[in-house]
């Protein structure tokens, strides 16, 4: 279930928040594509699996990445790399750790 949490982790939605929307790694959010909810029932109405426990596994995935954000933050901190897009990571990292601690209060996905 590690590959739907990561899935869901990545896939934000129209009704997210401006913050989430805002690191959306792609077009996920816009009308017409199908809600986490939706994706997770077609992924087991494709697979034969049974999904159960979906806000544990997107609250990993969520904290996941904002552990890569961290640590890209880190290094441009430190001087490691130069690249001026990093210096706001921090920010993604507040929002995605919100994100997965509200999964993981509400158990909504």
């Amino acid at each position: 279930w590690m590959d739907l949490g990561t899935t869901l982790g990545y896939w934000v939605q129209e009704d997210d928040g401006f913050e989430l929307q805002a690191l959306g790694f792609g077009p996920t959010h816009l009308p017409g594509n199908p809600t986490r909810m939706e994706l997770a029932a077609r992924y087991a109405e494709k697979t034969g699996r049974e999904v159960t426990n979906l806000p544990v596994y997107y609250a990993f995935a969520l904290f996941k990445t904002a552990v890569v954000l961290q640590q890209i933050y880190f290094r441009y901190k430190k001087g490691l790399t130069q690249d001026e897009r990093f210096s706001i990571f921090i920010e993604g990292v507040r929002v995605l750790a919100r994100a997965a601690q509200k999964a993981a209060e509400t158990g909504k996905v």
